[in-house]
C-alpha cells in the first residue's frame, strides 16, 4: 500500500524548537520508564476525559520512536470517537474491525505512513457494541500477530474515566501513559483515572501534562542551550 501524505495531528515545527524538544523530552521520559517493565512493547495512551490531547500525544511520540529506527504501528482502538482514523484514514473501511475478525486480511489493513518506520491500523466501521469488540479474546489474538511484526505497539483508546473501554484494552497492554491537560483536567478526575487503570493491574508508566503554557523566559532558557 501506498504511504500516505504527512498529516497536521504530527508536529511540523523547527526540529529545534521549544515544542519539539518537549515532544523529544516525553519519549525520552518514556524511554527510561519502558526499561522498569519485564515487557514493553504494547503501551496503551489514555486520559480522564475527551480533548485532553492524548491523540497528538500518541501521534508524535510514536513519531520520535521511529526515527530511532524502532518499526511503530499506531492503532486507534477508541471505538466510540476514533479521532486518529478521522485524522489520518477517514475513508478506510476495512482497518482494524475487519482483521480482528479476519486475521488472514489483518497485515492488509496495516497503512504505511509519510514518516519513514511508521504505521497506523484505522478502526474500520465502528461497531454497534465496542465493549463486546475489546472484552473478546480476539482482540487479545489481533495484539500477538502484532507484535510479531513490530517493535513498538501505540494503542489510542477512550478516555479511562468515561468509558470501560479502555479499562478492558489496558489489560492486554504492557504498561499505561495517562494524558492530562494543564488547567483543564480537575485533580479529582485524574485520581479517579489512575484508579481505573490501578485496578486493571497494569502499571502507569508515565503521565504528559500536555498544553502547558510557558513564558517567554522559560523558552529562551532553552534556546540558549
Amino acid at each position: 500500500m501506498a504511504r500516505l501524505k504527512k498529516n497536521k495531528l504530527f508536529f511540523g515545527g523547527k526540529s529545534k524548537s521549544f515544542e519539539a524538544e518537549k515532544i523529544r523530552s516525553a519519549q525520552v521520559s518514556l524511554q527510561f520508564a519502558l526499561t522498569t517493565l519485564k515487557k514493553a512493547q504494547t503501551i496503551m495512551f489514555t486520559s480522564a476525559n475527551k480533548g485532553e490531547g492524548k491523540t497528538f500525544c500518541i501521534s508524535n511520540i510514536a513519531k520520535e520512536y521511529a526515527k530511532l529506527g524502532k518499526k511503530v504501528l499506531l492503532v486507534d482502538l477508541d471505538l466510540h470517537r476514533p479521532r486518529l482514523s478521522q485524522a489520518i484514514a477517514p475513508r478506510e473501511l476495512g482497518g482494524l474491525m475487519l482483521g480482528v475478525h479476519d486475521k488472514s486480511v489483518l497485515m492488509d489493513q496495516i497503512i504505511p505512513l509519510a514518516e519513514e518506520n511508521l504505521f497506523f491500523l484505522p478502526t474500520g466501521q465502528l461497531p454497534s457494541n465496542p465493549l463486546e469488540v475489546v472484552s473478546s479474546g480476539l482482540l487479545a489474538e489481533m495484539f500477538a500477530r502484532l507484535e510479531d511484526e513490530f517493535d513498538m505497539i501505540f494503542i489510542d483508546t477512550p478516555p479511562v474515566r468515561v468509558l470501560s473501554d479502555g479499562r478492558m484494552i489496558a489489560t492486554l497492554c504492557d504498561g499505561v501513559v495517562l494524558v492530562v491537560r494543564s488547567g483543564v483536567t480537575k485533580i479529582n478526575e485524574v485520581e479517579e483515572a489512575k484508579a481505573h487503570i490501578e485496578n486493571t493491574g497494569v502499571p502507569i508508566i508515565g503521565t504528559i501534562l500536555n498544553g502547558q503554557q510557558y513564558n517567554k523566559k522559560e523558552k529562551n532558557t532553552y534556546a540558549y542551550y
